[in-house]
């Protein structure tokens, strides 16, 4: 109940998540994500899209990077394929200027622990990356971005990577979530 009493989000400007994490939404986001059931990307972003649609249109989408690993063990990234559909069916800019420095999953953490991980846990890339990044926005870090995940639980991921674009300079983070654990 600490997290319904105690504000979390200082850098994200708005949240919006689309379902519960219950019931059946629980099955489909483990087929999706554990089974690896690719079929349901198409599906989900079209469910992201038409939340976007109700943002402000010049937002630039900013994906919330994996963790070092994942992708060489399960051989995907679920939120960056939704970005490649919301890129090339929708015709969104996406920035992958963002990365992930832990390697511990959030799901195994604590609500105490995973706040403990704000401001450790992601990091702007740097570089020739940051500049592949930025090349959908012309090398410019956008003023509105829009962070996009799966599930958020504490809320500690969306901060965390808020915190960072504000830093760097972002005016507006606004977050859509597939789930949202309540």
């Amino acid at each position: 109940m600490q997290c319904r009493t105690e504000k979390l989000l200082t850098h994200t400007d708005f949240v919006l998540p689309l379902y519960s994490y219950r019931l059946w939404n629980s099955v489909l986001l483990f087929r999706w994500k554990i089974d690896g059931e690719r079929t349901l990307s198409p599906f989900f972003a079209d469910r992201f899209a038409s939340a976007l649609a109700a943002l402000p249109r010049q937002l630039v989408i900013v994906p919330v990077p994996p963790r070092p690993g994942k992708i060489r063990k399960n051989g995907w990234d679920q939120i960056d394929e939704i970005c490649m559909f919301l890129e090339l069916h929708w015709k969104y800019r996406v920035c992958r200027i963002l990365e992930r420095k832990t390697t511990e999953e959030q799901k195994t953490l604590d609500r105490t622990e995973r706040l403990k991980t704000i401001g450790r846990a992601y990091s702007l890339k740097t570089g020739r990356r940051l500049k592949e990044g930025l090349r959908r926005t012309d090398g410019l870090l956008p003023q509105n971005v829009c962070l996009i995940d799966d599930v958020m639980t504490t809320g500690a991921t969306i901060e965390s990577c808020s915190a960072v674009l504000k830093t760097a300079g972002v005016r507006k983070v606004y977050a859509v979530t597939l789930f949202i654990v309540d």
